[in-house]
């Protein structure tokens, strides 16, 4: 049982960051990057990383309304696509954002107890 739930969580991981442009993941990792940093205790991690997750959201907006969609269109799509989104997606990038910034975090204390 829990082999196969790690196995479509992998699967489900591969899918997301794996189809994923350059554009969307850089974005991603700047949101990601600049969040850990912020993290200054793992209590605030589930806030900072909804936080994050809604931030990478709107900077994937801007970047669409950029390349030329239509902003008044625009919203209800992404709201649409929000609702049809499956949920082991949305835990998929939860726990890669939450994970990513813990490590961020840890390096950043490291780094400022060494000095």
């Amino acid at each position: 049982m829990l082999m196969t739930i790690v196995n479509d969580m992998w699967d489900i991981v591969m899918r997301v960051f794996g189809s994923a442009d350059t554009v969307s993941l850089v974005t991603m990792l700047l949101v990601v990057v600049l969040f850990g940093l912020m993290l200054r205790s793992f209590g605030d991690v589930i806030t900072l990383t909804v936080s994050a997750l809604i931030v990478y959201g709107l900077a994937r907006l801007a970047y669409s309304v950029y390349q030329g969609a239509d902003p008044s269109a625009l919203a209800g799509t992404a709201w649409g696509n929000l609702k049809v989104m499956p949920v082991g997606d949305l835990v998929v990038y939860f726990l890669a954002f939450a994970i990513v910034m813990g490590i961020i975090s840890v390096i950043r204390s490291v780094v400022a107890r060494s000095e």
